[in-house]
């Protein structure tokens, strides 16, 4: 018994070393640069000031992008939920993206062990688990929500099948055995508390369908071969209940979420609705563009052969390649840099950056698996590994998607569909692996399991030569981003894919088939199957590093000084921000205004970066200023200076009632200042006067003045969940949707801005955002998670203390 501890504490450590082995750059203080973080700096920028600055009094909302919106959907929020704490503590370990190697190498280890793996074969399946290739390209464009909530699958996969084996485990007394059912479904809630944090729906939501596939699967084998279901059932009941506990412990951040998706472009369209919400247009996305990152048929090779539609769209290219060569030939200078940014991708996606690869001896060791695996795990992973791969086709394979859009809840709320692949990350390892502790564990004779071990290895050595071989024959080789690129340059390219596709092909075959060598050698005399799995474990681990390292590489590091100098101001924010008014908004039209939330740093933007903005605001985008901002450069071509742009610039409905009074047209010269700007308020009929006092991201206050009153319009996002208006007397004022009108100047924004009914005289106005779901969230996050940690530290004390309790007896 202490050996196996030693021998575990010994695996973690190494699972220490192994993920600062990955990224030794950490170690002199160096970052990722990660774009999509970058964005992401830039869209909270206001929020992390204000909230630095009022601790008490956190931005629910920011002004900072698409002329307002909720902080929920951009920026997490914990207060009341006790297990915080922890969760922060197992992702501070290590500096990023270290941690993230170190979790869900643990949560894997964890799994395998649980599954009943010996340590040291469940090392190398955890490393299997953690170091996919689709793992090194989303922490190197950012995308870190998504890496810690694929790291926690695992742990709570693990505290799930824990608890279920431990309920169908015989020999146990009914105290020991409902111990650990307690213990296991305590866990699960704490893993489910964990991997919901991460604040990853889709991934939740893979999850979950997961573990419903895995109960399912259980219970009709229970079924099948007439297994009592007593203790099922206790476990399935407790693991709901303490599930949903995990989940309510981040009811403050979910309510507000769940409070928000309606409105947002995951809700649907807001037609025939007045308060926006998508009860009377349609739910969830549109499916075309949920569907727009779909896996091509042709793509699913790229499982087991990483190169075979040409790796990422911008892909990393020898100076002696074709591509490169033909820059030479036409003068260009800085090869090493053009060389970097090869766009080698040629599937159906419109860009990628990686293939989904899994390891060519993964697969071999699954395959192996699939044909000789008799537990009842194979067929849980079986079905859940075909169900991904068909929903991860996505508009190649559209009746299948088309029905879980309409039958499955919430599945239209998530785009990218071929991210479901995240599964096989997990599922494919744990069958290969559990595999292979059979084949050290396995009393079968030498010529059986040689048998085995040749069929396992010559089904998958066909399968990479036939893939390849009709790729090589029927495939293209040029992709729907090479039209309009030169001939020659086009020719260039298909050649050097071709190579991609055959170098990676051998390299696949040198890797299988040394596994296979490794354990046909193995299995000739029981003392040398130990030895020859780890050494296959040891190419796992070479292999998967090797092309883990074309993604997430010495080259994706860099000084935090150069990661934060992107937000430095430039000569043309100094400008903007000599302006001292309260509230007023910008349009930066040097980058994609809509796709990019730079501006956002410094300035409030009508534009900047979200995959869940408000609905609302999206059609407004659409319908007014995508064709306003393009219509300003018609004007601005036939200018010299800056004061003639000014004057030439044409009224334009959105602009101007957005109060966008800053147009940045380079960052080295002044803005445009837009002289049709309307300001923060305006009364519909043109008289009175109504002015912004103050601006918080949460408040905003108003003086107005007018002899009759009326209805008063706001450069203001209309946002039904949580606005309240009130008068200086307390006296509460509704909020409406501004239907539109038209001025002396033309046609005013209508759909879009709120608009109050204010009574006659002078007065004062106060609007702030006040969302009950924070209040209500923070409240069930508080007593949900006291209760899982008083739950899990009573099922520890009800499963230890009886055991102490006999043996003094004794």
């Amino acid at each position: 018994m202490k050996k196996n501890i030693l021998i575990v504490l010994g695996i973690v450590l190494g699972f220490l070393v192994l993920s600062y082995a990955y990224a030794p750059e950490v170690l002199s203080g160096k970052v990722v640069n990660q774009s999509d973080i970058s964005g992401w700096r830039g869209m909270v920028q206001e929020k992390i000031q204000w909230d630095k600055e009022h601790p008490d009094d956190p931005a629910l909302w920011s002004g900072s992008m698409f002329s307002g919106m909720p902080t929920v959907s951009f920026s997490s929020r914990s207060k009341g939920d006790l297990t915080n704490p922890v969760y922060c503590w197992v992702f501070g370990i290590a500096k990023r993206p270290v941690s993230f190697f170190f979790v869900a190498l643990l949560g894997a280890f964890l799994l395998l062990l649980a599954l009943g793996l010996q340590p040291l074969i469940a090392a190398g399946g955890a490393v299997a688990v953690a170091f996919c290739s689709y793992n090194m390209q989303i922490i190197q464009v950012g995308h870190n929500t998504k890496m810690m909530a694929i790291a926690l699958m695992t742990w709570v996969l693990a505290a799930l099948v824990f608890t279920y084996r431990k309920a169908l485990q015989e020999g146990l007394s009914t105290r020991r055995r409902l111990a650990c059912i307690a213990l296991g479904a305590a866990l699960f809630g704490l893993t489910v508390s964990f991997q919901v944090k991460a604040n990853h729906p889709q991934i939740s939501y893979y999850l979950a369908m997961t573990i419903l596939i895995y109960v399912v699967v259980l219970f009709v084998w229970m079924l099948v071969h007439k297994v009592s279901q007593k203790y099922f059932w206790i476990a399935s009941v407790l693991l709901l209940v303490l599930g949903l506990g995990g989940l309510a412990t981040n009811a403050v951040e979910v309510m507000p979420t769940w409070e928000y998706t309606p409105y947002s472009i995951r809700g649907g369209s807001t037609a025939s609705n007045e308060d926006g919400e998508a009860k009377g247009g349609s739910k969830g996305l549109d499916i075309a563009y949920a569907t727009s990152w779909s896996y091509g048929w042709e793509e699913l090779p790229n499982l087991l052969i990483p190169n075979y539609n040409g790796g990422s769209s911008s892909s990393r290219l020898s100076l002696k390649s074709n591509s490169v060569q033909y820059f030479r030939k036409a003068g260009q200078g800085n090869l090493l840099s053009i060389s970097k940014g090869m766009p080698t991708y040629w599937g159906p996606q419109p860009f990628t950056a990686g293939p989904m690869y899994m390891g060519a001896i993964t697969i071999f060791l699954f395959i192996f698996g699939l044909l000789y695996w008799k537990g009842r795990e194979k067929w849980w992973i079986v079905i859940t590994t075909l169900l991904a791969l068909l929903l991860s086709l996505g508009y190649h394979f559209l009746w299948l998607t088309k029905l879980f859009f309409v039958v499955m809840p919430l599945y239209n709320k998530f785009r990218t569909v071929s991210m479901i692949l995240v599964l096989l990350q997990v599922m494919l390892p744990v069958l290969g692996f559990l595999m292979l502790d059979k084949i050290v564990k396995d009393e079968a004779d030498t010529k059986v399991l040689r048998s085995r071990v040749l069929n396992a290895a010559g089904i998958t050595v066909g399968l990479i030569v036939i893939l390849a071989s009709l790729q090589s024959l029927f495939g293209s080789f040029v992709g729907p981003d090479d039209a309009g690129s030169p001939e020659a340059f086009i020719m260039a390219l298909a050649s050097d894919r071709v190579a991609m596709l055959w170098t990676d092909t051998a390299r696949s075959l040198v890797l299988v088939i040394g596994a296979a060598a490794l354990l046909f050698w193995g299995v000739g005399k029981k003392p040398r199957r130990l030895p020859a799995a780890l050494l296959v474990c040891v190419l796992v681990i070479a292999d998967l590093f090797l092309v883990g390292k074309r993604y997430l590489n010495h080259d994706s590091f860099i000084e935090p000084k150069d990661f934060n100098s992107q937000f430095d101001k430039r000569p043309v924010d100094e400008y903007i921000l000599l302006d001292e008014d309260q509230s007023y908004r910008v349009a930066d039209i040097t980058s994609s205004v809509f796709n990019d939330s730079h501006a956002s740093y410094w300035h409030k933007s009508i534009g900047g970066y979200s995959p869940a903005k408000l609905q609302r605001y999206q059609e407004y985008v659409e319908a007014h200023l995508k064709s306003e901002l393009a219509s300003l450069l018609t004007p601005l071509r036939s200018v010299k200076t800056i004061e003639e742009a000014e004057e030439v610039l044409p009224y334009m409905e959105g602009l101007a009632s957005l109060n966008c009074r800053y147009i940045i047209i380079s960052g080295n010269t002044k803005p445009l200042r837009y002289k049709y700007a309307r300001g923060n308020a305006w009364y519909e009929d043109g008289s009175g006067r109504i002015e912004l006092d103050h601006y918080t991201p949460n408040r905003l206050s108003y003086s107005f003045s007018s002899p009759a009153g009326g209805k008063a319009v706001f450069s203001e996002v209309y946002y039904p969940a949580g606005w309240v208006a009130r008068l200086s007397d307390g006296t509460e004022l509704p909020i409406g949707l501004y239907a539109g009108g038209t001025d002396e100047l033309g046609p005013v924004a209508g759909g879009l801005l709120r608009c109050i009914d204010l009574p006659a005289g002078d007065g004062k106005l106060t609007m702030s955002f006040e969302p009950k779901s924070y209040a209500r969230g923070e409240a069930v996050s508080r007593a949900s998670s006291l209760l899982l940690i008083l739950l899990l530290l009573a099922s520890v004390v009800f499963m230890v203390v009886p055991e102490k309790i006999s043996e003094k007896k004794q």
